[in-house]
């Protein structure tokens, strides 16, 4: 009896962390990235206002006995050695830990050597494996494991062992995929269960795109893997192992297998496959199975994957806003907290290698702008913390987050009026933005060589500046969108002849706004 109610407490759990933590994942090798860097990026999604900042996180030399909190109750702490690295993360707002009653969620971090980590997609265990090895309740969890891992990691594989590790001592309260790379490896992980996992070297000229389900197959796939110890052992000794015909284990259909599979998630795998190699992917079939790991048509832009991680099945019959569908669970979901893309030059010092482009709030109408790891600190509007006393306070015109996630609720209302002339307008400040920032990284790279503080200073202004723009133009285009909304306010939706006030027999069709924003500021450092 007992087991069977932690067997069902843990389903319950695992329903509700799905519904908290639904998230996408996406991974672009470097040898199919059109600069030749690796990228990865995440949606990090959850129902309700959840108001996220960012932060760069000093280095810590030198001071000892400093713990760091290791599930969501701060109930487990782990020990962290007396030096710590500097790291660059998108935190919640105080405002919103006293809300949910959760202390962390960098969601991404970026670290002084180069390594990044994006922890997490949650994703589903089958019912025999959990109750083979079921989650620890006071065990690792998403929210506290990306700081925790590259704070102190010089490697992706060294991070990969030491998330590795923390499962081993403390188990896991989820079950949870990672992202981790450094400027020449990227690896993927996936924990099944409360101390169970999978880690692997993901091949540099293939790609990867996933939702909240589990995608890795077999070993013998990978150039490098890190397991836990009994992951086959425990398997075998409870029933549930299933192997194939080369007479390996088969982790998907062990671990999770087709009843896990639901629309809700293997929709957007399908897209994130069918967006990067159309040629070889066709209509949306649930009993299909896609790889995790492909090839891609042609080389992948850093805008193509900010573009990805804002799709709405845009073109298909399962587009909510083409086609009105009230059933479809989108990529670019206005239930995102945060997206980010960590792009990562393998040919700088790592001290500038790594950039992270953060969307706070949903990415549908909102936008990416860049914070190096080379920045001593972001702008200050994108630092700003809302205090706790300030719970329930929509403060627009203060924080980013509250401006972006606005817009982006209002323009979905009507995405042809209002939200297709604001996406416009932020594809372009993006375009511009990449290649100012590839102007400004080559120019600061320089710079470190003879002054690096002087470099830190440089690239500090410049991210503060496309930041900060952002943030002006946003809330000019929330301004927009809301006198347009309340100029077009009428109960009658029928159209009408303007000379014999006669109805007619069709809606009245709005024009889209029109943005008049100097966008031209976003490219400076590349003109």
């Amino acid at each position: 009896m007992k087991k069977f109610l932690c067997v069902m407490i843990c389903i319950l759990l695992c329903l509700l962390s799905a519904c908290a933590s639904a998230c996408t994942g996406i991974y672009i090798g470097s040898k199919v990235s059109a600069d030749g860097d690796i990228i990865i990026g995440r949606t990090n999604d959850t129902q309700g206002v959840r108001a996220t900042r960012v932060t760069v996180v000093p280095r810590v030399e030198q001071v000892p006995d400093r713990r760091m909190p290791v599930d969501n109750a701060d109930d487990t702490f782990a020990d962290v050695p007396a030096t710590t690295f500097k790291y660059t993360g998108t935190p919640w707002m105080d405002s919103t830990r006293r809300l949910i009653g959760l202390e962390m969620d960098d969601a991404v971090c970026v670290n002084e050597y180069g390594v990044a980590m994006t922890m997490s997609v949650t994703a589903f265990s089958n019912k025999a494996a959990m109750a083979a090895d079921p989650w620890v309740p006071t065990g690792v969890t998403e929210n506290t494991m990306d700081q925790m891992v590259i704070t102190v990691s010089r490697t992706a594989k060294e991070a990969v062992k030491n998330l590795a590790r923390l499962i081993d001592q403390f188990g896991s309260s989820e079950t949870n995929i990672a992202l981790i790379i450094d400027q020449q490896e990227a690896w993927y992980v996936e924990m099944y269960t409360g101390h169970q996992y999978a880690a692997v070297r993901l091949p540099d000229d293939k790609v990867c795109a996933f939702g909240n389900e589990f995608n890795l197959e077999y070993l013998s796939d990978y150039e490098d893997s890190i397991v836990s110890e009994n992951l086959e052992k425990l398997a075998a000794d409870n029933g549930f192992a299933v192997y194939g015909d080369n007479g390996e284990l088969n982790l998907l259909l062990t671990y999770a297998g087709p009843g896990t599979v639901q629309n809700y998630s293997h929709m957007r795998t399908w897209i994130g496959h069918k967006l990067l190699a159309p040629s070889g992917y066709g209509d949306y079939n649930k009993e299909d199975k896609y790889p995790l790991t492909f090839a891609p048509d042609n080389k992948v832009s850093l805008q193509t994957v900010m573009e990805i991680l804002r799709n709405r099945y845009e073109g298909t019959e399962y587009s909510p806003d083409e086609t009105g569908r009230k059933d479809m669970r989108v990529i670019g979901t206005d239930t995102s907290m945060s997206v980010h893309i960590v792009d990562m030059n393998p040919n700088l010092p790592p001290a500038i290698a790594g950039t992270t482009w953060v969307c706070l709030a949903p990415a549908i109408y909102g936008v990416f702008v860049p914070l190096n790891i080379l920045c001593s600190e972001p702008s200050e509007s994108y630092a700003a913390n809302q205090p706790e006393g300030m719970l329930y306070r929509f403060e627009s015109d203060k924080y980013p987050y509250y401006t972006y996630k606005e817009l982006n609720t209002l323009c979905l209302t009507d995405y042809k009026t209002y939200g297709v002339p604001v996406r416009a307008y932020w594809h372009e400040a993006e375009k511009r933005m990449i290649e100012s920032m590839k102007a400004e990284i080559e120019k600061d790279n320089e710079l470190l060589k003879t002054d690096p503080a002087k470099a830190q200073r440089q690239m500090t202004e410049f991210c503060s500046k496309l930041q900060e723009k952002a943030f002006e133009d946003g809330k000019a285009l929330l301004n927009e969108v809301r006198w347009a909304m309340s100029a077009n306010s009428n109960t009658m939706k029928m159209g009408m002849n303007p000379e014999t006030d006669e109805l007619y027999t069709t809606e009245r069709v709005l024009d889209p706004i029109r943005v008049e924003l100097d966008v031209s500021p976003y490219g400076e450092a590349a003109e």
